[in-house]
């Protein structure tokens, strides 16, 4: 926990704290005790994983999310709720220990559902061998004087209304909320694992269709039809996924609502009284509306035809070209430096999704509208400091700003087609509007990820972003927007 505070502290006080050092003594300690993990040893792994995805040291977030992983499982944390009922009697402590590690558990399906799907591997615990109940109520949690637990008021109630919620400041609505997430996110694999598997496992027939024999005794989707794919949407899976994750999004108590209870100056001498709890509850609702936006797109940026067709590096067209390099017969050095910076922290998959230009129009247009809808959730919440969140948010800032990046590429691309053709008229000002709502937004979130600075360590990411030439697109976007075609 100190190695995790160590910048916070750092930037609010000035004092130094050495977190490398901090970090190589808990390692070394980790190694002692992997023989024989206990609770806080596993929850040590947890917290120093998540410490290494904000340092941007992501071999070491996903080795140790995946520890983690295969610790939970081999302690039979996955299947604790197995034989369990409603009825069962165990005294308060006993309970407390079971809700401790189911709490646990949760924590690290969470980080290795992340994982996964930035390292496109199969989750670590299959959810076809989950059997791990919600978390336990905070009424229970919090009753120290309850000597048994035998009515079970320990189950999480859905339905509590939010102004329930906001009366009693239980985090707990906060973690499930994310523990149902990650469900989703489970789900977003499964779909593109299946779908990828499906396609090339098939090229002797040329058809495109999932192949049963590499996929669950129940695969998700189906698709009835010999026709070449040209769109994941004709999956009923992908659009129904997508919905369910809009709907998770939007069913969320919104972090704006909160601000009459927002008092975030509040001393440590309040720490866990119902104004802090309700202090972080906003933080948390807040970081969890941001948590949908990096899904969307690593969902969407998979319908391309490029996702399509095996990956290969003698297929130089594997991967769409920007505009630039389509018109120029070759890669701007500037795009083959990207690629080499992102294949140091994430899979060829999201990796390629994250440069592809050739995302089908119905997804594009899903991805430009999240960052919009993103831009908007931030300034409503303008007075939240963004080093109050968690390291989700400056992946969801980057997915963002190369969504804008491409967008304002493409935009420019229309008008330069345009004015070789001598075209005007309300297409063209539609395109020049688009154009400068682009150029607007990132710069925008560019501020916002800079923002984030010393807290989170985006150094890198901001030197991936200034390879991508972000002053020069934002500066044209101005440009072309002004310009008299």
């Amino acid at each position: 926990m100190r190695a995790s505070a160590a910048r916070v502290i750092t930037k609010k006080t000035g004092k130094k704290v050495d977190v490398d050092k901090i970090i190589s003594c808990v390692q070394e300690r980790m190694l002692l005790g992997l023989d024989s993990p206990n609770i806080d040893y596993v929850r040590a792994v947890v917290v120093i994983a998540s410490l290494f995805g904000g340092e941007c040291k992501f071999i070491s977030y996903n080795s140790l999310s995946c520890l983690a992983g295969s610790l939970v499982s081999r302690l039979g944390w996955h299947t604790i709720d197995l034989n369990s009922s409603d009825s069962d009697d165990m005294s308060w402590e006993d309970w407390l220990t079971l809700e401790l590690k189911r709490r646990t558990f949760w924590v690290v399906y969470e980080n290795d559902s992340y994982q996964s799907m930035l390292s496109d591997r199969q989750m670590t615990v299959s959810e076809m061998r989950l059997f791990v109940s919600a978390p336990g109520s905070n009424q229970t949690w919090d009753d120290i004087k309850m000597p048994r637990v035998s009515q079970w008021p320990a189950r999480f109630d859905r339905n509590m209304s939010k102004e329930e919620i906001l009366r009693t400041g239980w985090l707990l609505h906060t973690f499930v909320e994310s523990c149902s997430f990650t469900a989703l996110i489970s789900r977003v694999n499964n779909i593109l694992w299946d779908i990828k598997i499906g396609l090339f496992s098939l090229s002797a027939s040329h058809r495109h269709a999932p192949n049963t024999k590499y996929l669950k005794l129940q695969p998700l989707m189906t698709l009835e039809t010999n026709e070449p794919i040209t769109s994941l949407f004709q999956y009923p899976e992908f659009a129904e996924v997508h919905k369910l994750i809009i709907e998770w999004r939007n069913n969320l108590i919104r972090s704006e609502d909160m601000k009459s209870v927002w008092q975030p100056n509040i001393h440590f001498s309040r720490f866990g009284c119902l104004e802090h709890r309700l202090f972080m509850m906003r933080i948390r609702y807040f970081c969890l509306y941001t948590y949908a936006v990096p899904i969307l797109h690593c969902l969407h940026f998979s319908n391309r035809p490029s996702y399509f067709r095996p990956r290969t590096s003698q297929s130089p067209d594997y991967l769409a070209a920007s505009p630039e390099s389509a018109k120029s017969g070759d890669d701007p050095i500037e795009d083959k430096i990207i690629r080499e910076i992102l294949e140091s922290a994430f899979t060829d998959r999201l990796n390629d999704g994250l440069l592809a230009y050739d995302i089908v129009e119905e997804s594009w247009t899903i991805c430009v509208d999240v960052v919009y809808d993103l831009v908007e959730f931030l300034n409503r919440n303008s007075d939240i400091p963004l080093d109050r969140c968690d390291q989700t948010t400056p992946f969801c800032l980057l997915t963002s700003i190369t969504v804008m990046i491409r967008q304002i590429r493409k935009c420019r691309k229309a008008i330069l087609e345009a004015e070789e053709k001598g075209s005007s008229g309300s297409s063209l000002y539609r395109v020049k509007s688009e154009l400068s709502k682009s150029g607007t937004t990132l710069r925008f979130l560019w501020n916002r990820l800079q923002d984030l600075g010393f807290i989170w360590r985006v150094d890198g990411i901001e030197l991936l972003l200034r390879t991508m030439q972000i002053e020069e697109v934002a500066n044209a976007a101005d440009l072309f927007s002004n310009m008299a075609l």
